[in-house]
């Protein structure tokens, strides 16, 4: 088993001296008397940061550091009395490896020997070296399960990163097969249907990428996708950029995922619906969205200074798919929808982020 893995296993002393160093197929460099002289000069202060650590937490887990011959190690140790344990390897599968294999150097806790004039009984010294020892070997333990349980998340998070990035290329050949389609179509509104439903899955493709592209699998950066968002369907449905103005006054914020996907398709809906009704025949105007912290979480506008909606209009009891799907959208996030009709068509949706 030694002969395929790659690593080093180090007993210090807590000041960071070497007790013993034990290599595993690895160049490791010699006549070095401390676990921060290892490494190249860009590490070292890491090193010491890294032994801090343990000194402190009592363990500390996947440092990245480059040893003398700057190729890079994962470090992971614990604290056993007065000495510090650590095991390092290119990849973490062989840091559990090493680790299993280096047991034999860790010894237990040593018995505590009973002073002869103790005035406390023998059966309790027995008693606390033996819980003594099972803390030891408890830590050991734990350290071996958290370097399993961090290849097992790592492992999580990549599967999860290409299932976004798989969902993302599918969503844009969805949205190229609509483009491609549209061209055949003569009709205005058939033409504006093919459009929407392009936008849609070109804002779902837009997500699942920064989900790609952030590494993290469930928070957004709501603020930047929400620029890239608006400014991608000016473009798709605005062809005379002079006569309608965009206006963004955006505030950066993180936001679960949860709460995204309702968003994006409310201010998809919104916007495509400002274009479509709010600027007949030709006028002019400025469509506004603004995302900003209220005192309760946050608030999302979107406003268009055109012809307003009809005087009967009443947006909570219109049968329109569009308006159903905002307040369907609204409900699911528990957002406090409100549209107003006064110089344009005001409409604003506040809400809480998802996990709180």
């Amino acid at each position: 088993m030694a002969d395929e893995i790659e690593g080093v296993f180090l007993i210090l002393k807590r000041d960071g001296t070497i007790e013993k160093i034990t290599g595993y197929g690895a160049d490791i460099p010699h006549g070095m008397d401390s676990f921060a002289g290892l490494m190249d000069h860009g590490s070292q202060e890491k090193a010491s940061n890294f032994l801090d650590k343990i000194r402190k937490n009592g363990a500390a887990y996947n440092w990245e550091m480059n040893l003398r011959n700057l190729k890079t190690y994962h470090f992971s140790g614990f604290l056993d009395s007065d000495r510090i344990y650590v095991v390092g390897s290119p990849s973490r599968e062989d840091m559990i490896k090493i680790y299993h294999l280096a047991e034999q150097y860790i010894p237990p806790a040593p018995e505590i020997e009973i002073p002869e004039h103790a005035e406390v009984e023998k059966e309790l010294f027995n008693e606390l070296t033996r819980l003594n020892n099972e803390l030891s070997a408890a830590q050991r333990e734990l350290l071996k399960k958290n370097l399993e349980l961090q290849h097992a998340l790592e492992e999580k998070e990549m599967l999860l990163r290409e299932i976004n990035h798989r969902v993302k290329n599918n969503l844009m050949i969805i949205s190229s097969i609509l483009n491609i389609q549209s061209r055949y179509v003569k009709d205005r509104d058939d033409l504006m249907l093919f459009r929407e439903a392009q936008s849609k899955a070109r804002a779902m493709a837009m997500l699942h990428e920064r989900l790609y592209t952030s590494g993290k699998e469930r928070r957004v950066d709501f603020g930047e996708y929400l620029r890239g968002l608006v400014r991608d369907l000016y473009h798709s449905f605005i062809q005379d950029s002079g006569r309608i103005v965009l206006e963004t006054d955006i505030d950066d914020a993180e936001l679960d995922i949860n709460t995204v996907v309702p968003l994006a398709l409310i201010v998809n809906e919104v916007f495509t619906n400002a274009i479509k009704h709010g600027f007949p025949e030709g006028r002019g105007g400025i469509i506004r969205v603004s995302f900003k912290r209220s005192d309760d979480g946050y608030l999302l506008e979107i406003f268009d200074n055109g012809v307003g909606l009809p005087e009967d209009f009443d947006p909570m009891s219109t049968s329109t798919m569009g308006m159903q799907l905002i307040r369907s959208l609204s409900e699911q996030m528990n957002g406090d929808l409100k549209i107003e009709s006064h110089g344009g068509t005001r409409v604003s949706i506040e809400f809480r982020d998802w996990n709180h």
